[in-house]
């Protein structure tokens, strides 16, 4: 099972970014085989976040834009998708504390891993490769270089 971040999400969506083409490729090759690929919801929750932010975005999509497009992420392409269990609680706190001082800036890292671990993904694609390289259960791939 494969998996992907938002950072890959949001620049297949933006036109306007230098990694557009690649992360669409990217996506375009995920929605040809959508059974393959699980989905956090927290992916899309950032993705919604990102969409709306004007530093992030040159022109934030509306609140019913940005919903439209994560319901459609979620409940159109054919993707699997998941969330968090609480029952992961213990992994999800193993998982912080094998981060050591990095923790603070991982913490969001380390709930998606383990969620996604929980779902027996164990292929991840993202632009922060050194952010989710360190939990050890998972190839984490770069598709952008």
């Amino acid at each position: 099972m494969k998996s992907g971040d938002t950072n890959l999400l949001l620049y297949a969506m933006n036109r306007g970014c230098a990694e557009h083409a690649a992360s669409k490729a990217w996506l375009d090759a995920a929605l040809a085989e959508p059974r393959e690929w699980m989905f956090a919801d927290q992916v899309l929750f950032e993705l919604y976040r990102l969409l709306r932010h004007p530093k992030v975005m040159a022109r934030p999509l509306t609140a019913l834009a940005a919903v439209e497009q994560i319901a459609w992420f979620r409940e159109e392409t054919g993707f699997l998708h998941c969330g968090y269990e609480e029952a992961r609680w213990a992994g999800v706190l193993q998982a912080v504390k094998s981060q050591g001082e990095r923790s603070g800036l991982l913490v969001h890292d380390a709930v998606l891993a383990e969620t996604l671990r929980a779902q027996g993904v164990t292929r991840f694609y993202t632009r922060n490769v050194a952010d989710f390289a360190g939990f050890g259960f998972f190839e984490v791939v770069n598709p952008l270089i």
